[in-house]
């Protein structure tokens, strides 16, 4: 009896351990957002590409779309930051709860987009939640995005910053 139980943990085992390697791949629906991690993607690109790279597929989709909070199937007060276009959907655009502009290139330090990743926001909680917040590199890109949907050049975030300085296009100094 004993190595009857012994032979079938062992079988149990070793199929699961089989099941787990094999695995079932799935299918890639989006295939470029994955690409362009590899330097392959050639698509469209919303602007705010510099140092940063793509803000939208580096930064809000994986930090804040990927997380299943702003995605595009369920996202938190309509707001998504992972379909094509982001920048049409909250350039002068008024937050839902919080009368800001979630972003506003003529004043990035007053756009919700930005100060939604600062340890005290005006509205809710620190972006993202239940995670690490961003880095001060990233929360620079993020901004330095905000302020080239204008079409301007980046400028210094420190009417909001919070300890956050922009070193413009190549990362952030604290």
């Amino acid at each position: 009896m004993r190595t009857d139980r012994a032979f079938a943990l062992r079988t149990l085992t070793l199929g699961a351990a089989l099941l787990l390697l094999a695995g079932c791949p799935g299918r890639l629906s989006d295939k470029e957002r994955f690409l362009v991690d590899a330097g392959d993607w050639d698509g469209d690109v919303d602007a705010g590409t510099d140092a940063c790279g793509d803000v939208v597929r580096r930064i809000f989709i994986p930090s804040c779309g990927g997380t299943g909070c702003h995605s595009a199937m369920a996202p938190q007060q309509g707001l998504d930051l992972e379909s094509p276009g982001v920048a049409s959907r909250i350039v002068g655009v008024i937050a839902k709860g919080c009368p800001v502009k979630l972003a506003d290139p003529a004043n990035p330090n007053g756009s919700l987009m930005y100060q939604k990743l600062l340890p005290n926001p005006p509205c809710g909680s620190q972006m993202p939640l239940a995670r690490a917040p961003l880095s001060d590199a990233d929360a620079a890109c993020v901004f330095n995005w905000i302020v080239a949907q204008g079409g301007a050049s980046a400028g210094n975030p420190s009417g909001g910053g919070a300890g956050r300085a922009t070193a413009g296009a190549g990362g952030a100094a604290r």
